[in-house]
């Protein structure tokens, strides 16, 4: 019995040791300047201390600990288990937590997919309508410490409803204040008119000489002309008031991009451009976007890092050439992809991400350019195309083009290729089963006929623009073979192609062995997201 005692104690103790010793490191985590990389890292050496951490963590919640909130709940959204909505549920609705935490709380719940718009807040927190107004004072005041918070605050606001984006907006013109100025410009710049035309209206409720610049300015870059009109009308408004105009410019600028890099063109003609430029107020920081880019529908995403060590920076381009073909590029030719993208968004009716018209100005500004949409045209003028036409070697080599880093993940893969792949399957196995002539060319067209040629467009400016690509890469041998590719895409039946062949053999062969390892894109789709 005496052991047994022992033992309990002793377990009892560690359990305690645990308690502390996560407790002293979270409070040495708090007040400090962290980088998100150098926070994850942090937050990555708190979770190998056990199964203590979750526990720990909502304890200090539930105790209301204001100062620890912040870290404690970037932790629980850091550890990604969709099991702790329910214990913050109910820690949200305790009387003796603060609407401080609670509202740290909400935005953990966000993460997880709550939506804070349909829980009873006048509710939950004591005093809705002051929480309200702290939290858009503080978030006012937050942009103007550090410019480089609105895109994170752009990124969650084209999330929301419609209704909820207006009201946000309604209640940030509410309160006048200059300082909000610059998330509103560019709120004004958006794709979706009601959001537009709202914060224009936000603008003009700000008697203010800076107010009268910016919709100046926003006159002559708006292109709708609805939001056009509303922005020249409240210009009368404020110049009927008396106001007249001072200037309103970003805190900073940008030097030159510290690096700008570009991707190669993948499977489903994406691609990342890269743009790196040094902090204009931190030592030894930089700050990053990064432009997902379609073939088709434009710039489909943008996303930003505002604080980046170089040593971060160094490993993260690094992971990225391990998993694609990347290039070191101009701002002169950044510029052409964005503007070509941006065509693309228009001619697709893809709105652009509001991150973007954060960028587009720092962007403009750093590489002394405008950014204006048009059509980008690859020059190939250094290549004689005839001589490359005829060169039956180069067509050749056309079936051999996925077997280059650059191609490796250019197939097809949606439910009817699986049919195909199901229907010519060996009975040995997932594999092709040998087929006659016949019915190789039946294959071959009823796949082109179905699946390629509605994309052979597509395809023709993936090629171009991953010759263009190889060119960066000095690889002249393999641009012609490219170009080759390209040219003879008028070659009739298309299935003959080499290129094309070899394209819908990868297809099938992916869709077989996704077959034989249990994922079939006709009944788990999401999965291929």
């Amino acid at each position: 019995m005496p052991k047994k005692n022992c033992e309990i104690s002793s377990k009892v103790d560690y359990s305690l040791l645990a308690k502390k010793q996560i407790l002293e490191f979270l409070e040495g985590l708090k007040g400090k300047d962290y980088t998100v990389k150098e926070l994850n890292r942090s937050m990555k050496k708190l979770f190998k201390m056990g199964k203590m951490v979750v526990p720990v963590c909502l304890s200090k919640l539930r105790e209301s600990d204001e100062e620890l909130a912040p870290i404690i709940c970037y932790a629980l959204e850091y550890a990604n288990d969709y099991s702790l909505v329910s214990p913050l549920m109910d820690i949200l609705i305790m009387p003796g937590v603060s609407d401080k935490v609670k509202t740290r709380i909400l935005s953990v719940l966000a993460h997880y997919g709550v939506d804070a718009t349909e829980l009873p807040l006048e509710y939950i927190l004591k005093d809705y309508n002051r929480i309200s107004r702290v939290s858009m004072m503080e978030m006012i005041e937050d942009i103007n410490r550090d410019y480089f918070l609105i895109p994170y605050i752009l990124e969650d606001l084209q999330d929301f409803p419609l209704e909820s984006k207006l009201n946000y907006i309604y209640d940030i013109g509410c309160y006048r204040m200059e300082k909000s100025i610059p998330l509103l410009e560019i709120l004004a710049k958006v794709d979706e008119a009601p959001v537009a035309e709202e914060a224009v209206k936000a603008i003009s409720k700000i008697k203010s000489g800076k107010a009268l610049f910016v919709l100046n300015r926003l006159l002559k870059q708006v292109k709708d002309e609805k939001v056009k009109k509303i922005i020249e009308r409240e210009i009368l408004r404020l110049k009927f008031s008396g106001i007249t105009e001072s200037a309103f410019e970003r805190p900073f600028k940008l030097q030159q991009p510290y690096k700008i890099l570009l991707t190669a063109i993948d499977g489903l003609g994406s691609r990342a451009l890269w743009m790196v430029w040094k902090h204009p107020l931190l030592k030894r920081k930089y700050c990053s976007v990064s432009f997902l880019i379609n073939i088709s529908s434009g710039i489909k995403d943008c996303w930003s890092v505002s604080r980046l060590s170089l040593k971060e920076f160094k490993e993260s381009s690094k992971d990225l050439s391990r998993t694609t073909v990347i290039a070191e590029i101009d701002g002169s030719y950044a510029i052409k992809l964005l503007e070509d993208a941006i065509c693309q968004n228009n001619k697709s009716g893809n709105p652009l991400p509001y991150q973007y018209h954060f960028w587009q100005g720092i962007i403009e500004d750093s590489l002394s350019t405008e950014i204006v949409p048009s059509p980008y045209i690859p020059d190939f003028n250094e290549y004689d195309l005839s001589e490359i036409k005829l060169n039956h070697n180069y067509l050749i080599k056309n079936f051999e083009l996925l077997n280059y880093p650059l191609f490796e993940d250019w197939f097809f893969s949606e439910p009817r290729v699986y049919d195909f792949a199901e229907e010519y399957k060996s009975k040995k196995g997932f594999f092709l089963k040998k087929l006659t002539l016949e019915k190789t060319e039946k294959l071959f067209f009823q796949f082109t006929e179905e699946i390629i040629l509605p994309r052979l467009n597509i395809l023709k400016r993936m090629l171009e623009l991953s010759a263009d690509f190889l060119k960066l890469l000095d690889e002249k041998e393999l641009v012609k073979v490219v170009l080759s590719a390209i040219l003879h895409l008028d070659m009739q039946p298309i299935y003959y192609h080499p290129l094309i062949q070899r394209i819908i053999i990868e297809s099938l062969k992916v869709a077989l062995t996704n077959l034989k390892n249990g994922f079939d894109i006709r009944l788990n789709p999401e999965v291929f997201d």
